[in-house]
């Protein structure tokens, strides 16, 4: 600092002349000692906005004792003054001065002046527990790993959604994820109006300029579940147990049913709802059936342990809330699916399209129960290699169910 207050560099330099100097006046004196190292091993901190409305109140006296002593020049280095030496113009060393101040403030005014990371999730009411939770998963990993301003809005009247997609885009996000049912028809007419947000529709195939939709297909991820439950069933009856859900899940079921077909020839297929579907399977013989639903019924699965009837889930939640009924869960990992795509939007450019998550993207995929005794779970880790080399080498084909 200065000898009576907090100073610029410039300032106390000029400070210190009298004090160093010749008593002689002596220009070649003035030099100073400045570090014990080499000069250019020290770099000086970018100065600050603050700081540099200090410097500018101190310039001009700075400017006048170069005037008084015209033969003091200054070396300057990232913002400071690190020797002054002797020359015969003034005026360069002013200019030297200013410019080096400018460039200062011109650096730091464009460090803060970058915008953060903006992403927004618009959920609707209608989707279900699971969505929404994974979603939020998704969300929590934008903000973690990719360092965004993340907030989540949600709606609960369908006749809102058009206001509220406004809303959001007026905010200027740099992303929207709308997850759940109902978007679509109000999407495109919005995003057009704002042209600089990219809006995501999960799930869904949503596609324009700024439009993109994310699509789960989980064909392949239902095949091998389908080949680890024929292994262990070893039965040709084979159930459906359907619940409320999206469209993926009669992708899934097909995937299923070519995975269980592919290590039981000749099956027959049962298809039942809700919890009375449950006895509806035991009384048919069933020993297992795909449980597909975006959301688990609760009383769903107490029937199904009181009727000892094993299930492949569609939420690998279930493994934990009822490992004694349930072998494996095809998993659809949305966190991750989100994660990418707000990456492409960050990184640019950006293009609306449908953003496709299969078996080998990694987003999809099968978890076996870790509690399952040791030899079935040796014999569903076999089943599942072998359908993934199967899926992987073209060898798979997935016909329409028609039930």
């Amino acid at each position: 600092m200065g000898d009576h207050r907090v100073g610029s560099t410039f300032h106390r330099v000029v400070e210190e002349l009298a004090r160093r100097g010749d008593r002689g006046d002596d220009p070649f004196d003035l030099e100073s000692a400045f570090y014990l190292e080499a000069v250019w091993a020290v770099v000086g901190r970018a100065l600050g906005l603050e700081q540099i409305v200090q410097f500018c109140d101190q310039l001009q006296e700075v400017h006048a004792a170069m005037v008084a002593q015209p033969e003091i020049a200054v070396v300057l280095q990232s913002s400071r003054i690190v020797k002054v030496v002797h020359t015969k113009n003034p005026g360069i060393v002013s200019t030297i001065v200013v410019l080096t101040l400018l460039a200062a403030a011109c650096a730091r005014v464009d460090k803060d002046t970058q915008r953060e990371f903006t992403v927004r999730m618009l959920t609707a009411r209608t989707v279900s527990g699971r969505w929404e939770r994974a979603a939020e998963r998704g969300l929590g990993r934008i903000a973690a790993e990719l360092g965004a301003d993340v907030a989540r809005v949600r709606f609960d009247d369908p006749a809102d959604l058009s206001a509220r997609l406004a809303e959001v885009g007026r905010s200027g996000p740099d992303l929207v994820f709308c997850v759940g049912a109902g978007f679509e028809p109000v999407l495109y007419a919005e995003a057009v109006g704002f042209p600089g947000t990219a809006f995501v529709l999960m799930p869904g195939r949503a596609t324009a300029a700024n439009v993109a939709g994310i699509e789960f297909l989980p064909e392949e991820a239902g095949y091998l579940a389908g080949a680890a439950a024929g292994v262990l069933a070893a039965d040709r009856r084979l159930g459906l147990l359907r619940g409320g859900g999206q469209p993926w899940l009669e992708s899934l079921e097909e995937g299923f049913v070519a995975g269980y077909r592919s290590r039981q020839s000749r099956i027959t297929v049962t298809v039942a709802e809700g919890a009375d579907g449950v006895w509806k399977l035991k009384a048919a013989g069933v020993p297992l059936a795909l449980y597909a639903c975006d959301s688990a019924d609760p009383a769903v699965l107490a029937a199904t342990r009181n009727a000892g009837l094993m299930l492949v889930v569609t939420d690998p939640e279930v493994l934990d809330l009822d490992p004694e009924s349930v072998i494996a869960a095809v998993n659809v990992d949305v966190s991750e699916a989100m994660l990418r795509v707000a990456r492409e939007v960050r990184d640019g450019p950006f293009v609306g399209r449908v953003f496709a998550f299969d078996l080998g993207s990694g987003v999809v995929d099968v978890v076996i129960n870790p509690s399952l005794e040791p030899d079935e779970l040796a014999a569903a880790s076999t089943a599942i290699d072998e359908a993934r080399a199967e899926v992987t080498a073209g060898l798979v084909e997935f016909d329409e169910l028609g039930l």
